[in-house]
C-alpha cells in the first residue's frame, strides 16, 4: 500500500458531493418531464411557461455544476476519483444543456407541428433521465453496484432505440413535409432531441468507469 493510499483511508471522504449530484439528476428529470409536456400540448400560453421552466432548470444546473467544480478545487480527499467526478458533473450538465437547446429551438423556430414520434423520443429521454437518477442516488454507498449497472445498461438501450427512432422520424419528415423551411425547423429540433440521448449514454459511460474503478 502506498503512503498516499494509507493516508487517504485515514482522512474522511467528503460526502457533500452526493447531494449536489442528486440535485443535478432531479433537475434533469424535471426538465425531461417538462420537455415531454411541451411536445404533448399545443397551448401557446402554456408552452411559453414550460419553456421558461426548462431555462430556469438549466440555469440551476449550471449553478450546481459550478459549485461541484469549486468544491473539487477545495477538497483534498474526494469520494471517488477526482477526474471521474469532473467527468460525471460535466456529462450531467450536458444533458441539461441539450434539453435547453431543444427548448430554445422550439421557441425561436415556432414549428407548425411535430411528428407524432417526437413524443416517443421525448419519452425515451425521460426514461433515460430517470435511470440517471436511479444510478446516481446509489453512488453514495457503491454497495449496490448491480443496481447502478442495471440502470447504466438501460441508458445504453434507450440510446440505441432512440437512434433507430430518430432515423424513422427524419425519414417521415422528408416524406411528408413539403415546406422546405418547416422541414429544416423540424429536422434540427429532432436532431437535438436525439443528441440528448447521446449525452445520456455519455453519463452511463462515466458511471461504468466509476463502478469498475471502485469494484
Amino acid at each position: 500500500m502506498s503512503i498516499s493510499t494509507f493516508f487517504s483511508r485515514l482522512v474522511p471522504k467528503e460526502k457533500k458531493f452526493y447531494p449536489m449530484f442528486e440535485q443535478m439528476t432531479d433537475y434533469i428529470v424535471q426538465a425531461a418531464t417538462v420537455q415531454l409536456e411541451i411536445l404533448e400540448h399545443k397551448d401557446p400560453v402554456k408552452e411559453k411557461d414550460l419553456l421558461r421552466r426548462i431555462k430556469g432548470l438549466e440555469e440551476d444546473g449550471d449553478r450546481i455544476t459550478q459549485e461541484i467544480f469549486d468544491e473539487l478545487d477545495r477538497t483534498f480527499v474526494t469520494p471517488f476519483d477526482r477526474e471521474d467526478m469532473h467527468q460525471l458533473t460535466a456529462s450531467l450538465d450536458s444533458v441539461l444543456d441539450l434539453m435547453q437547446s431543444v427548448s430554445q429551438r422550439i421557441r425561436m423556430y415556432r414549428p407548425k407541428d411535430f411528428p407524432d414520434k417526437c413524443k416517443d423520443l421525448a419519452r425515451m429521454i425521460l426514461k433515460g433521465a430517470e435511470q440517471i437518477q436511479i444510478a446516481v442516488v446509489e453512488l453514495k454507498t457503491m454497495k449496490k453496484s448491480g443496481k447502478i449497472l442495471k440502470a447504466v445498461r438501460k441508458m445504453s438501450e434507450i440510446e440505441t432505440e432512440a437512434d433507430n427512432l430518430f432515423h424513422s422520424i427524419i425519414s417521415s419528415i422528408f416524406k411528408k413535409e413539403k415546406d422546405a423551411i418547416e422541414l429544416i425547423k423540424q429536422k434540427e429540433i429532432v436532431e437535438h432531441l436525439e443528441r440528448t440521448t447521446d449525452r445520456i449514454e455519455d453519463v452511463s459511460d462515466v458511471l461504468k468507469t466509476i463502478i469498475l474503478k471502485n469494484a
